[in-house]
């Protein structure tokens, strides 16, 4: 067997792939938001998503039409009626179970609300702000979505698609593989512990899940846009450890960070869990009532053979 090249799909093997687009996305998105900070510098949420933005997505179709040699629809993204369908009840789903945990903090006396966003601000600057918060949250669900679920959780199901291993095995490998590596990425963020990173890694699985039963990407994007948008922008919570530009409410917490997640935020507490959980059920009854199987969609269940040759990539 060769090590590097799988003389049947004609392609690098899927281990490869991966840690080249890995090193495609560092140099790309690296030298994308220096480039772009001696440009534009500003505080503002929105000049590092730009940059970083570019740097995913042209990463992800670098590597899918090289490396996978397969178009980009392939990765969850069939943009049509359905998968915007799918987005909006993303944000729906994510938006309320962001209200369950602050109206539960704030029913049980761990949370005040001290303020409003617009109050020390010029309306122009809060407007501003946010617009710039709303943007950034967008990108962020987006490319985010479409690394860690779209790009590395096909591949990694494909890689995992040994003989003696089943596909459904294959699939709820790549799922926790990829969840693991999502949690990890967020190590670094301010006020990061232990139990925020197996939190994330959790909501890694959460996001996974609409991918892996839809084949398509909308719900899932939905549901990671509309969790720290609505966690940060609109009820004022740290979002993995940071704060957004502005938010509409300002709060105080006062509960124990156990529950509420401390200055990381809901992500590293129980009641985030929580919310992961209103999300995972209401996600799995949305794809239900949507017509979609109940099961894993054929996007992992079908062999891996490229669709674009070396004549179309010329092209």
């Amino acid at each position: 067997m060769n090590f590097f090249f799988n003389e049947r799909e004609k392609r690098l093997r899927a281990g490869w792939r991966l840690i080249i687009q890995l090193v495609l996305l560092f140099f790309m998105a690296g030298f994308l938001t220096l480039g772009f900070q001696s440009i534009w510098q500003s505080s503002l949420s929105i000049a590092s998503a730009i940059p970083q933005s570019i740097g995913f997505i042209c990463s992800v179709w670098i590597a899918a039409r090289l490396l996978d040699k397969r178009p980009l629809k392939h990765y969850g993204l069939s943009f049509n009626s359905q998968w915007i369908k799918d987005f909006n009840a993303g944000i729906i789903i994510a938006a309320t179970a962001i209200g369950v945990i602050f109206f539960a903090e704030w029913f049980m006396g761990w949370l005040s609300i001290s303020g409003y966003g617009w109050e020390n601000k010029t309306t122009p600057y809060f407007i501003a702000a946010l617009l710039s918060s709303l943007t950034a949250m967008l990108l962020v669900g987006f490319y985010e979505e479409l690394f860690s679920r779209g790009y590395q959780l096909l591949n990694l199901t494909e890689g995992l698609q040994f003989p003696n291993i089943s596909q459904h095995i294959a699939v709820a490998g790549a799922v926790i593989i990829t969840s693991v590596l999502f949690g990890l990425l967020h190590t670094y963020n301010p006020n990061a512990s232990a139990v925020s990173t197996f939190n994330i890694i959790l909501a890694g699985v959460v996001l996974a899940v609409p991918f892996v039963l839809t084949g398509k990407l909308g719900l899932s994007a939905g549901l990671h846009f509309s969790w720290n948008f609505t966690q940060g922008s609109v009820f004022g919570f740290p979002v993995s450890g940071s704060y957004l530009d502005t938010s509409l409410l300002l709060i105080d917490q006062k509960g124990m960070d156990i529950w509420t997640g401390g200055a990381f935020g809901p992500e590293a507490g129980l009641m985030g869990i929580a919310g992961m959980a209103i999300m995972l059920g209401g996600s799995y009854v949305y794809i239900l009532k949507s017509g979609y199987k109940n099961g894993i969609s054929s996007l992992f269940l079908k062999k891996n053979t490229p669709t674009i040759n070396s004549d179309e990539q010329a092209r």
